[in-house]
């Protein structure tokens, strides 16, 4: 049996097709339908009908709840603690990669983004048992080294932000070394060529030359 022939004109529009029902199913409507209950009062077991239209009094009631300020207050530190340290480590890492390894390249990649794709179930558990109070491989360093009875990461407010800081890092660093690497390859070496015939030394060029190129990279990362 000879199957229809598709017509060149709505021939991208099929192959978008199944993309686009699952973005739209899945990323445009949950955005949507949050905005929308964002200005009504629900009890999602009473269904639909119970919305009753409340306006700004849910804004108002976050504005006055502490938990919402603490919250806040939580997600600034981890963004501090986590996100400004992986762009300082990832953006010189990249630079490296790009200038000294050749031949292993895509190795090291590879190595520095397998966190990155590594489950979330399994990092949860290598973290749990890394940073576990008794018998964590932290705290036996810990007292191996200066004695006394470790560190409980994971019940105290300052050490548990240390630890998913410390998490986050690690399988976030990989990723932003993708992304400044590939920014790095679409530098043109006509700069560096005319930089070092000029005397610029290899801060000069990094300082002018290669940070002025990442900022749409390192804009992109810090968004993220």
């Amino acid at each position: 049996m000879k199957l229809p022939q598709l017509s060149p004109r709505w021939a991208p529009y099929a192959l978008l097709a199944p993309f686009l029902v699952l973005f739209v199913v899945f990323g445009i409507f949950p955005l949507l339908f949050s905005l929308h209950l964002a200005f009504q009062s629900w009890e999602p077991t009473s269904g639909l009908r119970a919305m009753q239209f409340v306006g700004l009094d849910n804004f108002a009631f976050a504005l006055q709840d502490e938990w919402f300020w603490k919250s806040l207050q939580n997600t600034f530190w981890l963004a501090l603690l986590a996100g400004v340290p992986q762009h300082l480590v990832a953006i010189p890492v990249a630079c490296f990669i790009h200038a000294k390894t050749r031949r292993w390249r895509n190795l090291v990649v590879g190595a520095w983004f397998l966190p990155y794709i590594t489950s979330t179930v399994a990092i949860a558990i290598l973290f749990t048992s890394l940073f576990a109070t008794d018998y964590g491989l932290v705290n036996s360093v810990i007292r191996g080294l200066f004695g006394g009875a470790g560190v409980d990461w994971l019940n105290q407010p300052p050490t548990i932000q240390a630890s998913i800081a410390m998490l986050v890092f690690w399988r976030f660093v990989g990723f932003n070394i993708v992304l400044y690497l590939a920014a790095l390859q679409g530098i043109p070496n006509d700069l560096y060529e005319a930089a070092t015939i000029d005397g610029a030394s290899p801060w000069q060029q990094f300082r002018w030359i290669t940070l002025p190129s990442l900022r749409p990279a390192i804009l992109f990362g810090v968004t993220l």
